[in-house]
């Protein structure tokens, strides 16, 4: 019999590669994983239960056990992959019609329920979620501002330099020379220490 675990934290690939590794490394067999989320192909005795809280613990991740973290954490995992996808480029789609739509429920309800357990909107977690993936976009690859704006669903490179700025304090192009000098220096001092 396989076993659901619900994970609190994970927000992108990189936690699900992580957490796949540590729990394959420490013998648990991972039948399938997805934003908090992992399938096990076992039932779990306490003593399996405690070395996955403390896996999880020592990566900065935790078990969900209560109902309304679990559906917090749902709703955090579809904003997650609703901004992996790129959805909000057709003018057609917006986030609170696909939240409601996807979770049977009025927006409003889901955002009362969000606010009250987040300490924030969802369309404010939205805007920082969406703008810690443009901030990987500007230091991980080469793509333009207009690919970013258009990958990550903003309306034009100026929707997404005054979010950012409004965000951040920098506008984006600002943002990718400190961080690609940061780089640079980083590169510098591994070089004098070898």
């Amino acid at each position: 019999m396989d076993t659901q675990v619900n994970i609190k934290g994970m927000v992108c690939n990189r936690c699900i590669y992580t957490i796949k590794k540590h729990l394959q490394e420490a013998g648990m067999f991972v039948i399938e994983i997805a934003l908090g989320r992992v399938i096990l192909g076992k039932p779990l005795a306490e003593d399996d239960k405690t070395k996955i809280k403390n896996i999880l613990s020592s990566l900065g991740f935790d078990l969900i056990s209560d109902k309304n973290e679990q559906q917090l954490s749902d709703i955090k995992s579809f904003i997650h992959q609703w901004i992996d996808a790129g959805s909000g480029r057709n003018s057609k789609e917006n986030l609170s019609d696909s939240l409601a739509s996807h979770f049977l429920i009025n927006y409003d309800s889901l955002s009362m329920f969000f606010s009250r357990l987040e300490g924030k909107s969802i369309e404010r977690y939205h805007i920082e979620k969406r703008l810690e993936s443009v901030k990987e976009l500007l230091v991980y690859t080469d793509w333009s501002l207009s690919e970013v704006a258009y990958n990550r669903g903003f309306s034009s490179v100026h929707h997404l330099s005054a979010q950012f700025k409004k965000v951040t304090g920098l506008n984006p192009s600002h943002f990718r020379e400190i961080q690609a000098e940061k780089a640079r220096v980083s590169d510098r001092h591994k070089d004098k220490m070898v």
